[in-house]
C-alpha cells in the first residue's frame, strides 16, 4: 500500500519511511478560500432569490436556482470545515483517497446542477425582464458566481486526484534534487 498523506514525497526528501508529512499545504488553502467564496456566492443568490417575492418565486425557474444555490451553499460549508480541517491539521478528516474522490466527485455534480439551475433562471429572466427586476438578475449572477467558485474548485481537487493516482499522496512530487541529466 502507497504511503499517504504526503509520507512518500517526506520519505524520499529524508531518506526514510517513517517520516512525518510535509507542511505544504497550498491546495488546502487554496480549497479553503474557493469553498468560502463559493459559500457565499451561493448563499447571497439563494437569499435574493427567497427575498424576491411572488415576481421570482412564482416562477419555477427561480425555485430550482433557489434549491439548487441552497444545496451547493451547505455542501460548501461542509467542505469549507473539510478544508479548514485540513489546512489546520495538515491531514483530510476522511481517508485521503476517500477523501479526494468525494471532493471530485461533489464538486461536479454540485458544479454542473449550479450552472444548470443559473443557465434556465438566466433564460427565464431574459424572457420576463420586467418580471424578474434586478433581484432576479442579481440571483442570476450569484448563481454564475457559484458555479464558478465550484468549477475552480473541481480543477483544484481534479488536480488533487491526479497527483494522488501517479504518487500516492495529493501532493505533487518534490523535484528530484539529484536528477540526472541526459
Amino acid at each position: 500500500m502507497p504511503l499517504q498523506n504526503g509520507a512518500r514525497a517526506a520519505a524520499e526528501l529524508q531518506g526514510k519511511a517513517s517520516a512525518s508529512p510535509p507542511r505544504r499545504r497550498g491546495s488546502a488553502a487554496a480549497l479553503l478560500v474557493l469553498r468560502v467564496a463559493t459559500l457565499c456566492a451561493s448563499a447571497c443568490a439563494a437569499a435574493v432569490t427567497a427575498t424576491g417575492g411572488g415576481a421570482l418565486l412564482g416562477r419555477a425557474s427561480f425555485r430550482l436556482l433557489l434549491a439548487a444555490d441552497a444545496i451547493v451553499a451547505a455542501y460548501s460549508a461542509v467542505e469549507a470545515a473539510a478544508a479548514a480541517w485540513e489546512v489546520a491539521r495538515g491531514d483530510t478528516a476522511l481517508p485521503e483517497a476517500v477523501q479526494l474522490w468525494f471532493d471530485f466527485g461533489h464538486d461536479q455534480g454540485f458544479g454542473y446542477m449550479a450552472l444548470a439551475a443559473a443557465a434556465v433562471a438566466a433564460r427565464d429572466a431574459a424572457a420576463a425582464a420586467a418580471a424578474c427586476g434586478a433581484r432576479g438578475d442579481a440571483a442570476v449572477v450569484l448563481g454564475f458566481a457559484a458555479f464558478a467558485f465550484m468549477a475552480m474548485a473541481a480543477l483544484v481537487t481534479g488536480f488533487r486526484v491526479a497527483c494522488f493516482l501517479a504518487t500516492g499522496s495529493r501532493f505533487a512530487p518534490p523535484p528530484s534534487s539529484s536528477a540526472s541529466y541526459y
